[in-house]
């Protein structure tokens, strides 16, 4: 434990030294991801969060749940007062299916079990990020961004269906009921939560951003890194390889999550896996799309990326980062079971 604690802290102090050393580049890069955030995640994320985050904590999502419960019920196997969260993860954007998980297991609506097995598949873009930022803005062509936010909406669905034969199939359909509560009171509830989720991401963006310009990570590693930068401002990638890095989503977005990881008391190699599966399925998926719905040529015009041109400093650099990443997450995992 004292040896990894170690590791842990020469590497925190290494990554100061970088951000002190490079401060110049640091600053640039933390401006970049504030830009990033104010410009893209906030205005797109924020309205649907708090919406989303009402409906979850009124009896709205009953509603829903008696209406379109039985999606979830058959086809995931999951109680039908999950389908609310399923659905608006899959529309919302990362980490929208993380965050309304986590309000389901913290009403008492689903076990941790049932939390960790949403959380394997409840991962998606979202049809702004995917369609308009990516499809249209990137790619200058809003088809292929549907294309894009299919494949990933339909490999979350494949791996979701697939999980639902590890338990046993339910008898009986049945949902919750959620206790009445004033509008004014949820409602303050629900902005606060979303503000906070929003600050946390910013966070995140704003620390992976600086390292990203300090480091200077190759195109083909950046949305691995990050995935709203590497896929918006790097080099264009083919459709389906763009597809691929949408649904594994970038450690910046996992450690977002990991608060929700945590409370499921799941581990992030599992989260991580089932990140690894989905680009394989998604990038499988996207491939077979494009037979039935061709794109122009020219989304793929730039899509081409010379590895050649990538320095052995910065692939070195890129993988101790990521090593680094690991060790703290596991550390701190490690520290919350001896507490």
């Amino acid at each position: 434990m004292k040896k990894k604690t170690a590791l842990v802290l020469i590497i925190l102090m290494l990554m100061a030294m970088v951000l002190i050393i490079f401060s110049k580049q640091a600053r640039q890069g933390a401006a970049d991801g504030l830009a990033l955030a104010e410009n893209t995640i906030i205005p797109s994320l924020a309205p649907l969060l708090i919406i989303f985050l009402l409906i979850m904590k009124t009896g709205a999502k009953d509603l829903l749940a008696r209406a379109f419960g039985f999606i979830s019920v058959h086809v995931f196997n999951l109680p039908q007062i999950t389908f609310p969260a399923i659905f608006f993860g899959l529309i919302g954007g990362y980490p929208m299916g993380a965050l309304l998980t986590n309000e389901l297991l913290k009403s008492g609506d689903i076990d941790e079990k049932q939390a960790r097995r949403l959380l394997r598949f409840n991962f998606c873009g979202g049809c702004g990020f995917i369609i308009t930022a990516v499809g249209t803005t990137v790619l200058n062509n809003t088809k292929a961004g549907a294309v894009l936010f299919l494949s990933n909406v339909i490999s979350s669905v494949i791996i979701g269906f697939a999980l639902s034969f590890t338990e046993k199939r339910r008898n009986a359909p049945y949902y919750s009921y959620t206790e009445y509560r004033k509008l004014g009171d949820v409602l303050s509830e629900s902005v606060s939560d979303a503000v906070k989720s929003l600050l946390n991401m910013t966070a995140f963006i704003i620390l992976f951003c600086a390292f990203n310009v300090v480091i200077d990570f190759p195109d083909f590693l950046a949305p691995v890194i990050e995935i709203t930068s590497g896929i918006c401002t790097n080099s264009r990638f083919a459709i389906p390889m763009t597809s691929a890095y949408l649904a594994f989503g970038g450690f910046c977005i996992h450690f977002q999550m990991l608060f929700v990881v945590d409370q499921a008391k799941m581990k992030y190699a599992d989260f991580l896996l089932f990140r690894l599966i989905s680009a394989v399925i998604s990038y499988g998926v996207s491939k077979i799309l494009l037979i039935f719905i061709p794109i122009e040529e020219a989304v793929f015009s730039n899509a081409s990326i010379k590895v050649a041109e990538f320095s052995s400093v910065n692939t070195v650099l890129s993988v101790l980062m990521v090593i680094g990443c690991f060790v703290i997450v596991m550390d701190i995992r490690s520290k919350k079971k001896v507490i």
